[in-house]
């Protein structure tokens, strides 16, 4: 792998890009993963916050082999694909490879949806072993045979495996490459790192599964490529939901065009190929439905671009912890408790928040100690991969893309920001002698390498 390395090229913004205005497309672009250039993905999608499709990305992926496909179907990039897949053998003579998925993963506990049925706000969640999902799905797809949706029985489960982390139960299984789009992945990296946990899932679902109306867990970006079918999308810009509160201030379980168009509600719908690439925005809420069998890939991930709005939502959740138990403010530990609750409820604290950015700042300000990232990429064109043990070891994101020197010098100025803005909250200063000292220190530790940096810049 360390043969493979490229260079994530990342640029001073310039005026062609209009970073800090959201000017929402008519229909949501797509672009060649090959024609699109990683600095103008950062500036014009990531940087502001609005979806694209990237096309041909997985076309040599080895998750291809998961499904057989007897003869050449399209590689997707199409603005109206056409509704294939649609009986038991998906009218191309493209069906499932059972058998090789048996033999490369093996009988793994899966989670599963059962889509027909809704429990608190959600689909009922349950585990099963990967074979017994595989011959329910197999049996499915055998009895179904082309029956409309609308004519089958609510009644029967309709199972969804998703939100699976099988690359971390199967590490040394590579099925599938990270785009170099989506490389910047921070919340993985400190994840990952700290073998804590991961938000690399794998989805499969028989035709007419579906995800609820939501939006993506902390507030954070999600990419999602389709290895097999088709999916269909309903995206709103953020804050566009809000048109679709009760009067309690609750969102709908499941939305369509009708209700959004009842509501003048701005949306996009958008079917998704094989063999293409969904960018998910922050705060985008979305409802998705699987119009075919259907298998993907996805990652919920944040970066220097959306920092700010998963600590505004981060903080945004405290405020409401607070609030909630403002009356037990003279409790012993009080903050503590706080941040327990902020946990349970958002999926991060404070502190988790504060250990994610250390982790990411301490393995860029390593460069400018052992000048590890693309400077010095030609004259060691085979460094070592880093192990998840060190921070001292090479800069590279999924053991194949290098941040060029501005892109970490970006990521740190992004970091630095927030940090400022962290030592404004209420919270964290009342919190002297744990939240407000960490903050300071990780503050302290910016500065000096980011003021050298800027005078090493002017003096060039």
């Amino acid at each position: 792998m360390a043969n493979d390395l490229e260079i994530l090229e990342l640029e001073i913004s310039s005026e062609n890009y209009d970073t800090g205005h959201q000017f929402l497309p008519q229909e949501i672009e797509r672009h060649n993963v090959d024609n699109i250039s990683y600095n103008d993905f950062y500036w014009e999608y990531m940087e502001n916050n609005i979806p694209v499709v990237l096309c041909n990305v997985s076309k040599h992926w080895e998750c291809r082999k998961w499904i057989k496909t007897p003869r050449d179907a399209s590689n997707g990039c199409h603005d109206n694909p056409s509704p294939i897949f649609n009986t038991p053998h998906d009218g191309t003579g493209k069906s499932i490879n059972y058998d090789y998925l048996k033999e490369k993963i093996g009988n793994l506990m899966v989670p599963t949806a059962d889509c027909n049925r809704e429990y608190f706000n959600s689909h009922a969640k349950s585990e099963m072993l990967f074979f017994d999902f595989l011959n329910y799905w197999q049996q499915k797809r055998e009895d179904d045979g082309p029956t409309d949706a609308s004519n089958r029985d609510k009644s029967t489960d309709l199972l969804y495996l998703k939100d699976w982390h099988l690359k971390a139960q199967r590490m040394d299984y590579n099925f599938y490459d990270v785009p170099k789009h989506f490389a910047s992945d921070w919340l993985n990296e400190h994840l990952v790192l700290t073998e804590s946990d991961d938000y690399r899932f794998v989805y499969m679902g028989p035709k007419d599964t579906w995800t609820p109306f939501h939006s993506d867990v902390f507030g954070s970006f999600s990419w999602s490529t389709n290895i097999m079918g088709i999916k269909k999308w309903l995206l709103l810009p953020p804050g566009e939901e809000l048109k679709l509160s009760d009067t309690l201030g609750n969102l709908p379980f499941s939305i369509d065009e009708k209700l959004l168009n009842e509501h003048n509600v701005r949306y996009y719908t958008l079917m998704q190929s094989e063999n293409e690439s969904l960018f998910v925005p922050s705060g985008w809420y979305h409802q998705v439905w699987n119009t075919t069998d259907t298998i993907s890939v996805n990652h919920n991930w944040f970066n220097a671009c959306n920092l700010k709005r998963i600590w505004f939502n981060l903080s945004q959740q405290m405020q409401r912890v607070v609030a909630e138990i403002d009356d037990c403010r003279q409790m012993d530990n009080f903050t503590e408790h706080c941040q327990t609750m902020l946990r349970a409820s958002f999926g991060l604290n404070y502190l988790d928040f504060l250990q994610l950015l250390q982790t990411i700042s301490t393995r860029r300000l390593g460069k400018y100690n052992n000048n590890n990232t693309a400077a010095d990429l030609s004259a060691n064109p085979t460094p070592p991969e880093y192990t998840a043990t060190t921070t001292s070891s090479k800069l590279i994101f999924f053991e194949h893309y290098i941040p060029n020197d501005y892109h970490i010098q970006h990521d740190l100025e992004r970091i630095l920001q927030v940090v400022e803005l962290m030592l404004q909250d209420s919270v964290i200063c009342d919190d002297r002698i744990v939240l407000y000292r960490k903050c300071i220190q990780l503050k302290e530790s910016l500065i000096p390498s980011l003021s050298s940096n800027s005078k090493q810049s002017l003096s060039e």
